[in-house]
């Protein structure tokens, strides 16, 4: 779900990477622009290597994820880039999508994908980038080090909000209320530096 105005975003065709996100006003850094909703399901019991629509389950937890409807525009078309002009912050169990820098008008807003190390887990692995960025590493898995450094931050984050808990088989519904801006910190610069 967007939280941003519907004319400040567009669903646009990419050259390798399917649908994508554009501006088409000017965003600017902080600004938190969508939450990744959808159904709760039990990751344990997902069969990811027949999903034939993509990649585009959200972390929950360690037992649950969240499907969004891929029949609507969501958080879920935002592309992976090594060098992403969008974050993820964790609010109250929610995953919150917001931009790193201002973002321009026309540009694509991308995220990185955060993918747990690739050590052997994934077998035939097809989460290649394409993001072409000056440091692209050729893949969306994250090194061990970014990774556990990631979790650290995250976790950490994670107990500053009460989390709103989750149901397998139903909808997670929207906030009450969202922050309008998400605080500057040093790891996201890190994270793909």
């Amino acid at each position: 779900m967007f939280l941003i105005s519907d004319d400040s975003w567009e669903v646009r065709q990419t050259k390798e990477k399917g649908q994508g996100i554009f501006c088409k006003k000017r965003i600017r850094a902080g600004t938190v622009i969508s939450d990744y909703l959808g159904t709760a399901i039990n990751t344990a019991e997902y069969d990811l290597e027949t999903d034939k629509k993509g990649l585009y389950l959200m972390y929950y937890s360690d037992k649950i994820s969240i499907y969004p409807d891929l029949s609507k525009p969501g958080p879920h078309l935002l592309n992976h880039s090594c060098a992403p002009n969008c974050w993820m912050y964790v609010y109250r169990g929610h995953t919150l999508f917001f931009a790193l820098r201002d973002v321009e008008i026309d540009e694509e807003l991308t995220i990185s994908y955060l993918l747990d190390p690739n050590e052997g887990s994934c077998r035939l692995c097809t989460h290649m980038c394409m993001c072409k960025s000056e440091n692209c590493s050729k893949t969306m898995h994250l090194s061990k080090e970014k990774y556990i450094k990631w979790r650290t931050f995250q976790n950490h984050e994670v107990i500053k909000t009460r989390k709103i808990g989750a149901v397998v088989g139903k909808k997670l519904p929207p906030l009450p209320s969202y922050p309008s801006k998400i605080p500057r910190s040093s790891i996201y610069k890190e994270m793909y530096s």
